[in-house]
């Protein structure tokens, strides 16, 4: 019986052993991921610059009609 419980031991570090195998991997696949999100995000600020952009340029268009109706 202890022959048994001393297997089941085993088998049980065993699976532990290889859980803890597979953390480096789990780690570059989230690597991977938060570099796939922070391209995503620099993507986002970059289009988020450019229409901030083209706002400013509706604005000093709307500033020009405004003034030139008021004349």
């Amino acid at each position: 019986m202890a022959e048994s419980t001393d297997n089941l031991v085993l088998e049980q570090l065993r699976l532990i052993r290889e859980d803890l195998g597979k953390v480096p991997a789990r780690f570059d696949d989230m690597d991977a991921r938060f570099d796939e999100l922070d391209t995503e995000l620099h993507g986002h600020k970059m289009m988020i610059f450019g229409l901030s952009n083209v706002i400013g340029q509706i604005d000093k268009r709307v500033e020009q009609l405004e003034t030139k109706i008021g004349e």
